[in-house]
């Protein structure tokens, strides 16, 4: 098969029943990130209802949506945001976005640290990632309607309100260590969510930047469903897309990521951003919570390209 787009092709083989399902116990979550990062597709059922979160989110996300429509508008939209391409456009979406971006950031971080507690023991310290993403995608063809202005304003939004292709998340900025806590806040339905390439992970893929090179072999796309509450749990360097959304369904998922043992960064990622150690959290050696990250090849990196865009002449 060559290289993926962003949409199954004909005969894709389908995913809820290739989704491993766990469900929280009186002991927390009975999930290995090692099975994970063996290349496993975890769903936990009902994971941030687990750690009492999806409440605060919907309850934010509300204040979110009055903040950026009209009353009459607002009120008709549900907290969880399948509805919200009906009462606003895609502009006002992209406010409640940048909104609760800034909204649940502390929060997020309390619920990423909650739910690494509620894991069962991994043999490994964990490390929390600061990001935060905040992924709104309305049917595609609302947001087509705007055509070539719209394309444009929502450059740069690619993955978060709009889809992205096929990619690694460590070809970006993440550790190759790393797993991606895709939390569903509204249903994920076949047609909007994401494509896993499994036969593909771990291979040596090509690509130009953030780009897969077209014409490799990738195997047969795994399509995931998740409820609202789910917490789909997943290798950052699995091959993964996000779909054009061909529901008539806004779909709301927030993400963040944990690294499993020090962060190891590739040597030819785009960017770097730390992980934190969450045991200096709340302490005097707070502000030394990313050492790890910082003394690895990839934080260096990371000064040197800092200082160099601060020379004089430097772009």
């Amino acid at each position: 098969m060559s290289g993926p787009s962003a949409g199954p092709p004909p005969g894709a083989a389908a995913g809820p029943a290739a989704l491993h399902t766990v469900e929280p116990g009186p002991y927390g979550i009975p999930v290995s990130l090692r099975h994970v990062l063996d290349g496993a597709l975890v769903a936990v059922k009902g994971g941030l209802c687990h750690v009492g979160a999806l409440g605060t989110i919907r309850r934010e996300t509300a204040r979110a949506v009055a903040a950026a429509l009209p009353a009459a508008e607002a009120s008709r939209v549900s907290g969880a945001l399948e509805n919200a391409h009906h009462h606003a456009d895609t502009s006002q979406i992209a406010a409640v976005r940048t909104d609760l971006e800034t909204r649940l950031r502390p929060f997020s971080r309390t619920v990423l640290h909650d739910v690494a507690r509620a894991l069962e023991p991994q043999g490994a310290r964990l490390y929390l990632s600061g990001h935060l993403g905040i992924r709104i995608m309305p049917p595609e063809r609302t947001v087509a309607a705007g055509g070539a202005d719209r394309e444009e304003e929502l450059s740069g939004l690619e993955g978060f309100l709009t889809p992205r292709d096929a990619h690694i998340d460590s070809w970006f900025n993440t550790a190759v260590n790393s797993v991606n806590l895709w939390m569903a806040v509204g249903p994920v339905r076949s047609g909007n969510g994401l494509l896993f390439y499994p036969e593909a992970y771990r291979r040596p893929l090509r690509h130009d930047g953030h780009t897969l090179v077209p014409g490799q072999r990738t195997g047969a796309p795994v399509d995931v469903e998740l409820e609202p509450g789910d917490i789909l749990l997943f290798a950052g360097d699995h091959l993964h897309a996000s779909q054009p959304n061909s529901t008539d369904q806004t779909r709301f998922v927030i993400t963040k990521r944990l690294c499993v043992g020090p962060p190891r960064y590739p040597s030819r990622a785009t960017g770097w951003v730390p992980y934190e150690d969450p045991r200096l959290w709340g302490t005097r050696w707070e502000r030394w919570a990313t050492w790890r990250s910082r003394l690895t090849p990839g934080g260096v990196g990371d000064v040197l390209r800092t200082a160099r865009r601060g020379l004089p002449g430097a772009r």
